[in-house]
């Protein structure tokens, strides 16, 4: 019975728009022929100057992603033939330029904004790494993925969007402040609605009122790419799924004749899909397209601009998208024309419909960052002061830069009237998945000759303990090194730069060690204890200065003997000094990482034997076009004798001298430098980034003694290598060789350096 009575209104409201283009058509036709009977600059008045009827244009603009920047090309077009709009509704993209077209943007801006805006970086997954303060960088050390989830009430959470809405609804924002002060979308320049989707009921929303951006947001928030946006109470989602050419909408504003803009294609490709995106977007392609047809009869004016060979993320191909929808507009240009207005007219339409962004006066700046963490933490990322003139530019700093402590989903700003100003208040939103964070990570390796290991590694990380932002970070390794840490870490001010760390790890093994004729097994077990203090370096490191602890213990399998233990204690104080500004731990192309550590185990403190040990390591990366040059440097040394077995540098490995099995050259002192040339193939097309080919060379060894250490004692490696940046980290398939016909295959899962 549903579905009778569904056809029922379908019926109904086709046999209406038919009605309805018929009257529209001859009202149309004898305006038209009234008009073209008069002489041009008279067209707009009839005899004795009284104005003639002009029927009610509304400009219906369709969704499409990247392919909607083509209604910017369209828009252009009307202007140049003066072709008014009296009303504008707009799906998803659609919406957007719509939305903004309706709020005073000028044709060349809205093109301006379609090839200028950086829409990589727009749509990105994160913040740019080198701007993240490098607390929320330390995951990235060890070889966890980027992915990361919510665990809290017992139940595992995810995002509820690929992409973070943060930059996009800023940018909106930004744009919609020409709107200031207006919440109903009637009192706009040219009255307007956002069609979105009630993610719960199915219904169409038609949103006519309320903050302009929010609803901008709200109709283009695709399922799984953007989050829902919440509206009066509403769950909203990107508004294709219902109305991607809201018809209804325009008619319901009393528009008489409708000039309709179809960026989506017919179904009518025949290839098979290629890629999980590729299904995606024809699956969504095929909901969207079924409204768009029921929505086509009462579309007088159809533009539909050929962009069959682009797809919805071509944000690249912006000035061809634009461009292919001036042309679409220019092949109705005899249907438009009819619709046009003399020069005065023209006049009239520009002055009501162009806006500027209005000087705002900011009388106070407020900073909510939310429960959990105190405001001067995070105040003093804000630049704009009360009793100046908002500067966008700045405020949009103030924006990305609270985004960029990586503690918020998303952060955006209230203008609230205040006197003869307005009052900022800047709120930041708490990743709703959040605050206790889980993240894995998997570690493979095969020399491709029998001999592979393998590592998985889990780690939570507990954020918001305290208003100072207090934070518990447990992780567990299992495989061939099982190792549980954990590190209590507490800034000491408001500042977040002093703080205390305290940490535990502990670790167990088996081996098989030979005695003569006998193999026993034996089982090792670590544990270390270590307090810091140090203060934090904002987005570029860290200091940290403590002491730290260690005891192992070895015992063999189902034998007592005194003989066979082993028991050492080593504790001492170190320093500790990271710098991280680079762009990528997996591909870097970009930046500089440095660490230096000084450790002095010393009896005083326990140790069963005094030492000193200094460990670099240094990472440079630049990058032109597909091309990158990476450096890395290790070293060790032990500062005048010699070190501890589990202390000494250990090379070996793909670029740690690429010929020779991990760790077969050890000592107390020792470096290698690598150099290494990639050479970006292409792109994953679903689960990943890069592809890379590359080269290395590499030169070091490792001596027991400083006596030892020459360098006509080096060794040299050269490695062939292919990559992959995935999402379960990167992948290498190699093979190195080294001085004296070493030589080994490598297949990795994991980071190498």
């Amino acid at each position: 019975m549903t579905l009778k009575a569904s056809t029922a209104r379908e019926a109904a409201y086709t046999e209406s728009m038919t009605l309805a283009r018929v009257v529209q058509g001859a009202l149309l036709t004898a305006v038209s022929a009234s008009a073209a009977a008069l002489p041009p600059r008279a067209a707009a008045v009839g005899g004795g100057g009284q104005a003639l009827p002009r029927p009610r244009v509304c400009l219906v603009l369709s969704g499409g992603g990247a392919l909607g920047l083509a209604h910017a090309g369209v828009i252009k077009v009307l202007e140049e033939l003066r072709v008014p709009v009296d009303c504008v509704a707009g799906t998803s993209m659609g919406a957007i330029v719509g939305g903004l077209y309706a709020t005073g943007y000028s044709p060349a801006e809205l093109e301006e904004l379609a090839l200028r805006t950086g829409w990589r970086d727009l749509l990105s997954t994160a913040p740019d790494r080198r701007r993240l303060p490098f607390r929320r960088k330390v995951d990235d050390l060890t070889y966890l993925t980027r992915w990361e989830l919510g665990f809290s009430d017992g139940k595992l959470r995810v995002p509820s969007g690929l992409i973070p809405e943060h930059r996009f609804g800023a940018m909106l924002q930004l744009l919609g402040l020409r709107a200031l002060d207006i919440t109903d979308f009637d009192r706009l320049p040219l009255p307007f609605r956002a069609v979105a989707a009630d993610i719960e009921t199915g219904e169409t929303v038609v949103l006519d009122h309320g903050d302009l951006a929010q609803a901008l947001r709200a109709s283009m928030a695709v399922p799984g790419l953007f989050a829902p946006v919440e509206v009066e109470g509403r769950l909203l989602v990107d508004g294709g799924l219902v109305a991607n050419l809201p018809v209804e909408a325009a008619r319901a504003m009393g528009a008489q004749v409708v000039i309709a803009v179809d960026v989506g294609q017919p179904l009518t490709g025949k290839s098979r899909p290629e890629s999980l995106s590729e299904i995606l977007s024809r699956s969504s392609a095929f909901i969207t397209r079924l409204n768009v047809e029921q929505a086509l009869p009462g579309v007088d004016v159809l533009i539909r601009p050929a962009l069959s060979d682009l797809r919805l993320l071509d944000f690249h191909a912006a000035g061809e998208i634009v461009s292919k929808g001036e042309a679409a507009a220019r092949s109705q240009e005899e249907a438009l024309r009819r619709l046009a207005v003399d020069e005065e007219a023209w006049q009239r339409y520009l002055d009501r419909q162009r806006r500027t962004t209005p000087a705002i006066r900011v009388t106070s700046v407020g900073v909510d960052p939310g429960p959990g963490l105190a405001r001067q933490a995070v105040a003093r990322s804000v630049k704009t002061q009360p009793g100046t003139t908002l500067d966008l530019r700045v405020l949009q700093g103030d924006l990305e830069r609270l985004y960029e402590l990586g503690d918020f989903e998303a952060v955006d700003f209230r203008l609230v009237p205040d006197g003869d100003g307005h009052a900022l208040d800047i709120t930041g939103h708490a990743k709703s998945w959040g605050p206790n964070f889980l993240r894995f990570g998997l570690g493979l390796s095969s020399d491709l000759e029998g001999s592979s290991t393998f590592n998985m590694l889990a780690d939570i990380t507990m954020t918001r303990l305290d208003r100072l932002g207090g934070e518990l970070k447990a992780s567990a390794q299992v495989g061939e090194t099982p190792v549980v840490t954990g590190e209590f870490y507490q800034p000491l001010s408001p500042s977040q730069v002093p703080f205390v760390s305290v940490g535990v790890a502990g670790t167990q093994i088996k081996s098989q060690v030979a005695l003569g004729d006998e193999t026993i097994q034996y089982r090792t077990s670590v544990q270390e204890v270590s307090f810091d203090l140090g203060l934090a370096l904002g987005r570029y490191g860290e200091l940290r200065a403590g002491l730290r602890r260690s005891a192992t213990r070895a015992r063999a399998s189902g034998d007592a003997d005194e003989h066979l233990r082993f028991d050492s204690t080593d504790a001492g104080v170190r320093l500790n000094a990271i710098f991280d500004q680079i762009d990528s731990i997996n591909f870097p192309r970009h930046g500089v990482f440095g660490l230096a550590e000084l450790y002095e185990a010393r009896e005083s403190l326990g140790a069963d034997e005094p030492y000193r040990r200094l460990l670099v390591q240094l990472i440079g990366a630049g990058s032109i076009g597909r091309h990158s040059l990476l450096g890395l440097v290790t070293g060790a040394s032990a500062l005048g004798g010699s070190l501890p077995t589990t202390q000494k540098l250990r090379l070996g490995g793909l670029f740690n001298l690429s010929g020779l099995p991990p760790g077969e050259v050890t000592g107390s002192y020792g470096a290698v430098a690598t150099l290494i040339y990639f050479y970006r193939i292409g792109r994953l097309p679903t689960f990943g980034e890069g592809i890379y080919a590359g080269v290395s060379l590499e030169a070091g060894n490792a001596w027991e003694e400083v006596a030892q250490v020459s360098s006509s004692d080096l060794r040299h490696s050269t490695a062939l290598v292919f990559g992959a940046d995935t999402v379960l980290g990167p992948v290498y398939l190699g093979w190195g060789v080294t001085s004296g016909g070493k030589d080994s295959f490598y297949m990795m899962v994991g980071r190498t350096f």
